[in-house]
């Protein structure tokens, strides 16, 4: 039944999900109200007074967050997307050996290797990168961070509206950037004077050697700056810099994503891409909705809502089903450490 926001109730379960005027994902089919007050207002804030919903159904007869039948889907995509993603990453570690051994760039194999794994999971009940935790969760093999930032890539340049063609030359010049630099190869040569340059476009080699420069010229190896950056390496220059905060490595510690979020608007406004970032800022909290999540104190809850004001700080629903806010006073001293 439809209802006015201002006749939301405790109890009641939402029958249809509920998008932000900007696509973004506000509240999702089965999820259980608790605080009405709180879902009007973010209801009205995004330009919405009436909402589909039903009555609570007792537990017994069903759950409401996820059916066992969702549960089984899920478990059964997850599943496909890590035998998938297993194989990609070994085929990928061949990719590397064989071009230490010979600098040429026409010996690595399917680029599109990130692309085809995308396009046959972006419309799963996971996002990529939920899927993209899952795998961070339980693989600790480097060459994991090669196919990853692909698909990161990839996703952003799809929330920037990139066409095709363009899409595919991201995610393929991120693949080749990290190949490249995980066989230690110097970039400060000419792109063109590279082995097997001719086997990739123009644009997708041009970006591949940019992907560290920074928008102040802070990056290497050339300390290009804006206009000088490929728009290919702005849009992985994103993704490469959010892969290496959630990942972590012998100098520097794991964070959880939206810890990684946090640091990219404080730290990065003046380096990366200002449209990349903000558009990636704004779209990625959102795909963590539905997401279980563990506090800094040890709290364990699910994100319900993100705010687009503070993404780094999203409302979480805790076990004893009580709804917080990151930003009130009473947590502002505690953060995600954890997504699984």
């Amino acid at each position: 039944m439809k209802v006015s926001i201002k006749e939301l109730e405790k109890g009641m379960i939402i029958d249809s999900d509920i998008f932000s005027k900007k696509g973004a994902l506000l509240l999702y089919k089965g999820f259980k109200i608790e605080n009405p007050d709180l879902v009007a207002i973010v209801l009205h804030r995004n330009g919405i007074d009436q909402i589909l919903v039903k009555n609570e159904v007792p537990s017994e007869v069903v759950k409401v967050v996820e059916s066992e039948d969702v549960k089984q889907r899920i478990a059964h995509e997850v599943r496909l997307f890590k035998e998938e993603f297993v194989q990609i990453m070994n085929e990928v570690k061949e990719d590397v050996r064989r071009f230490e051994e010979t600098n040429d760039i026409s010996e690595i194999k399917d680029l599109d290797k990130g692309l085809e794994l995308a396009h046959e999971y972006e419309n799963s009940i996971f996002t990529l990168f939920q899927m993209i935790e899952k795998i961070k969760l339980e693989n600790q093999d480097d060459y994991a961070q090669i196919v990853e930032t692909s698909l990161l890539a990839y996703s952003i340049g799809k929330w920037l509206y990139l066409s095709e063609k363009e899409l595919k030359e991201i995610s393929e010049a991120a693949l080749l950037s990290q190949i490249m630099e995980y066989a230690h190869f110097d970039f400060n040569q000419d792109p063109a004077s590279v082995k097997g340059a001719n086997s990739v476009s123009t644009d997708i080699l041009k970006a591949a050697f940019q992907i560290q420069e920074r928008m102040d010229g802070s990056g290497y190896p050339k300390g290009l700056t804006r206009t000088q950056i490929h728009p290919y390496a702005k849009v992985i220059a994103v993704a490469d810099v959010f892969q290496n905060l959630t990942t972590g490595g012998e100098l520097a510690e794991k964070l959880s994503v939206f810890e990684a979020v946090r640091i990219m608007e404080r730290e990065y406004i003046t380096k990366l891409d200002v449209k990349s970032l903000y558009v990636f800022l704004h779209r990625v909290g959102s795909k963590f909705i539905g997401s279980s999540v563990r506090l800094s104190d040890g709290t364990v809850g699910e994100i319900v809502f993100v705010p687009e004001n503070e993404v780094s700080m999203p409302y979480i629903k805790l076990e004893d089903g009580h709804v917080v806010n990151l930003q009130s006073p009473e947590y502002k001293d505690k953060h995600i450490v954890e997504i699984f």
